[in-house]
């Protein structure tokens, strides 16, 4: 059975298809006259190969080199097979900010099909084939934009989705995902390969080290950002070392911004760590600081009781 034989209908597959010659440079992938991106799964016997032409995209599965499945799609992206050879692809239409997640088996069955009303970006599948996860992008959907899904195949269903906490307000979307299906734990991979963890239930795992690695190497805005979440949670409870491991990245960020109001708040909370550490002389230093860069940073009347009570 030939390439142009499969897409004269829908959907079709074969376990009787010759084995083709085929040809990979990059992320693209050459199978006679067809040529698009492709994904292998991890241990190498499936490939599935995409396009999208106008609104007559394709897609095929190989199975060691062999077409096992393929049938049209308008706008396949983001595609990813398993080593069980159930695969996925993101169908990004041409109506606007919407979007549909598909997860199919090797057979052509489809296991999910999720529709969304934003544009659909990075995805991912575990490598047994039994969950899978996709992030919708920014739209004007309160119940679709941002949000991260994820999918638990064998039984066919949305376990969850939620805004992820390490988007922030820069929407700074994860590249990547990595399933430990053992523990289950979802990791998701961020630029600078800052990876944080979720359990399957959706929980949050390493906020403070998100946290950390904004003050630390994050811009501006999720340097402000973590700065806030910080302060919200400075109480005389916290562990000291906390703050001696805090003190550095927040010092550091005093040369790493110009901006006065950045730096007056950077102050403010070494103020209030020098507060809660006992060192009053410290904290008025810091506090004084920060009021000659921005009045209206919010210490002037802690200050004031400070000098008081000396």
């Amino acid at each position: 059975m030939g390439l142009v034989d499969f897409f004269k209908n829908k959907v079709k597959h074969s376990q009787k298809s010759p084995k083709l010659n085929y040809s990979t440079n990059g992320t693209s992938i050459s199978i006679g006259e067809f040529t698009g991106e492709y994904h292998q799964s991890s241990k190498g016997r499936f490939i599935l190969a995409w396009k999208s032409s106008g609104d007559n995209g394709k897609y095929i599965l190989l199975d060691r080199g062999k077409i096992k499945l393929q049938a049209k799609m308008r706008h396949p992206d983001n595609g990813m097979v398993s080593n069980s050879g159930v695969f996925l692809l993101s169908d990004l239409t041409s109506k606007g900010m919407y979007g549909v997640f598909h997860v199919i088996n090797s057979d052509g069955e489809t296991l999910i099909k999720q529709r969304c009303r934003a544009n659909l970006g990075s995805a991912g599948i575990s490598d047994d084939g039994r969950f899978a996860v996709c992030q919708s992008l920014e739209s004007t959907s309160k119940s679709d934009s941002c949000r991260l899904f994820f999918f638990d195949i064998k039984n066919k269903k949305l376990l969850w989705k939620k805004v992820p906490e390490t988007i922030g307000s820069e929407l700074n979307w994860a590249k990547s995902y990595r399933f430990d299906t053992k523990r289950k734990v979802l990791y998701l991979i961020h630029d600078k390969n800052r990876t944080y963890r979720y359990t399957f239930e959706g929980t949050f795992l390493d906020s403070k080290l998100y946290r950390h690695d904004c003050i630390n190497s994050g811009n501006d805005i999720e340097f402000l950002e973590a700065l806030n979440g910080l302060k919200s949670e400075l109480s005389e409870s916290t562990d000291p070392q906390e703050y001696v491991d805090l003190i550095v990245p927040l010092e550091k960020g005093l040369k790493r911004f110009s901006d006065r109001d950045t730096r007056s708040k950077i102050h403010r909370v070494l103020g209030e760590i020098s507060l809660l550490q006992g060192n009053n002389a410290e904290a008025i230093k810091h506090f004084e600081t920060a009021l000659k860069l921005n009045p209206r940073v919010g210490v002037k009347r802690t200050l004031e009781k400070l000098k008081k009570t000396g």
